[in-house]
């Protein structure tokens, strides 16, 4: 079994990659677990998942920054050829530490793109002030609920984060908009099913 990254170490390794993000000016944001930490409660975490919306020469420049790091990045011709066409992310991993990050290079288009335009901007380091770029509470629930379905509805961590960002965060959501998309991605019965289960605060505008 692989020991999971010291939650420091993964503190450090994302401050990093988020870094290089903000340093490209590119559109990004931070998704999947730690971005449904960011609006319920601290868990453990093995790696960092983030979208990005760049072109073919920007992914480059990406790819070229790592290398520099002296860590492994995924060729850039196997995320042009293979990942992109698949939907899938590009990694960077950190053999030392065991840190990983999951860049999922977005368009403009479908849920992808107004979660980027519905993003915003969060302390990242409370130590340091240090901000980052998050999905809003709304889609990282959606995106939850998505990859929940494409994994045959097995494993519980979707669920069981989207139930603890309920609980947190419920009063303020934007119920219309999730339910929107939810009826379009055909997960509405996945929603409907965990919307009651997070307790109070009360869900927003039913």
């Amino acid at each position: 079994m692989i020991r999971p990254p010291d939650p420091e170490d993964l503190k450090a390794f994302a401050t990093r990659v988020v870094s290089l993000l903000e340093s490209t000016g590119l559109p990004y944001a931070v998704c999947g677990s730690l971005a449904a930490m960011e609006y319920s409660e601290p868990r453990l975490s093995i790696d960092v998942d983030l979208m990005v919306t760049a072109d073919s020469a920007q992914l480059a420049g990406i790819v070229a920054a790592v290398e520099e790091w002296g860590l492994y990045i995924t060729p850039l011709e196997v995320i042009i050829e293979q990942l992109i066409p698949a939907g899938q992310p590009l990694n960077i991993i950190d053999g030392a530490s065991g840190a990983k990050a999951d860049i999922y290079p977005v368009t403009g288009q479908g849920l992808s793109g107004a979660a980027m335009n519905r993003r915003r901007q969060r302390v990242w380091d409370v130590q340091s002030g240090t901000s980052a770029w998050f999905l809003s509470p709304e889609d990282v629930i959606l995106y939850k609920l998505m990859y929940y379905r494409m994994g045959e509805e097995i494993s519980q961590k979707h669920p069981a984060d989207v139930v603890k960002m309920i609980g947190v965060v419920g009063g303020d959501l934007d119920v219309p908009y999730i339910e929107r998309w939810a009826d379009q991605l055909g997960i509405r019965d996945l929603w409907d099913g965990l919307r009651w289960s997070g307790g109070s605060p009360p869900l927003g505008t039913p």
